[in-house]
């Protein structure tokens, strides 16, 4: 029998939640059944040594955008054809559209479309000019004319970019985001030692990029204004650095002399660790679509402090997240942080059963997608 062959579009394919759930994929999924490309507009993808040693390719593509929008789609018109790709799996949020209009004109019959957000740009009042909607709802045609099948990693972030008539379809599919949480749960409670492990700081840890949606700015706000409480509460800022919002950053911690209380630690392989060198985790995003960080910091047991900004289908329900609304204020946010870095993790034994209950597992994951992935192309054969 002939491998299955996927080609998954996301962008650069460099280090971020989508990023890591699709490189997940790549690494559970059978080697002998699949064969799993990608696209990347990256001169360098984050993952692409890794996406070879598993036996994937790494085609690089022309960004997408005004002047190169087409030749983006041609490119990628010569990729599929010559690939002889059985699926094509689009994770370009509304730029699908034209992705699986593409993959249909190249003779995919498989054409696969993933959600992962229920907001768009770096507010949820962005993007709002008559261009802009225009162009979602004639993406959001296309992707409604052209996809085979639709998978939301949560009900908010399927209905935002399907439309309510395809989330009431039998192709439609409900696929939670998941992480390796192996991880998470062998090292439980293993005790740290090294960097930002002292008797006299309390960490709590944010991951994400750099960009408001993520919200960092609020966060040295945050440490602010526990600084001025006589608080030795210190935030570890995981993410990539490097751009506008970054700066920002950087000058707000400057201005406030917080170089002792926020620490910006670009980007790391040692999450589980730093997790478990941390007492609470914060994350005061605009919006996320089923963010991975905050199932990681549940599969470590940590206290969560959380923005009421997406679907609560990401909780474990072992009462270890705190929601609140950005708009509830500093002082309730810092009394949260606080409360958050006193109170104990979750007993593993209800991590390990939540995990199992909900499929928060990358294996759970990978598994669902494969199964997709061979019933829509063996069902047409």
């Amino acid at each position: 029998m002939e491998k299955i062959k996927v080609l998954i579009i996301a962008g650069a394919m460099n280090v971020g939640g989508i990023e890591n759930q699709l490189m997940h994929l790549l690494r559970k999924a059978d080697k002998s059944v699949f064969q799993i490309d990608y696209t990347t507009t990256a001169e360098k993808a984050f993952y692409e040594d890794e996406m070879i040693r598993y036996g994937s390719e790494c085609i690089h593509i022309p960004r997408t955008g005004g002047k190169h929008f087409y030749r983006y789609c041609k490119a990628l018109y010569k990729i599929i054809r010559e690939g002889d790709y059985d699926i094509v799996h689009s994770h370009e949020l509304f730029h699908s559209g034209m992705v699986l209009l593409t993959a249909r004109l190249a003779g995919v019959q498989n054409r696969f479309v993933h959600a992962h957000n229920w907001m768009e740009g770096d507010n949820p009042n962005a993007h709002k000019s008559v261009k802009r909607i225009l162009y979602n709802h004639v993406m959001q045609r296309l992707i409604q004319w052209n996809a085979t099948e639709f998978i939301a990693c949560s009900s908010l972030a399927g209905e935002f970019l399907f439309g309510r008539k395809v989330i009431n379809k039998d192709n439609y599919h409900l696929v939670f985001n998941s992480v390796d949480t192996n991880r998470f749960i062998d090292n439980y409670g293993k005790k740290e030692i090294g960097d930002y492990v002292d008797d006299e700081w309390t960490n709590v840890i944010q991951i994400g990029r750099f960009t408001p949606v993520k919200n960092q700015l609020f966060t040295v706000e945050i440490a602010n204004e526990l600084r001025n409480r006589g608080r030795k509460i210190r935030f570890l800022l995981v993410g990539n650095t490097g751009g506008t919002y970054d700066e920002k950053v950087k000058r707000k911690i400057e201005d406030y002399g917080l170089e002792e209380y926020v620490h910006l630690l670009g980007i790391r392989k040692d999450i589980d660790s730093l997790m478990r060198k941390s007492s609470a985790f914060l994350l005061p995003s605009l919006y996320e679509g089923m963010p991975l960080v905050l199932i990681e910091a549940q599969a470590s047991g940590l206290p969560c402090v959380v923005a009421d900004t997406f679907s609560h289908e990401v909780d474990f329900h072992t009462g270890s997240i705190h929601w609140l609304k950005l708009e509830d204020g500093l002082t309730v946010w810092c009394d949260s942080v606080e409360k958050a870095v006193r109170t104990e993790r979750v007993d593993l034994n209800s991590v390990k059963a939540a995990i199992e209950k909900y499929g928060f597992d990358s294996d759970s994951f990978a598994r669902k997608v494969c199964q997709l992935y061979e019933k829509s192309v063996y069902g047409k054969k």
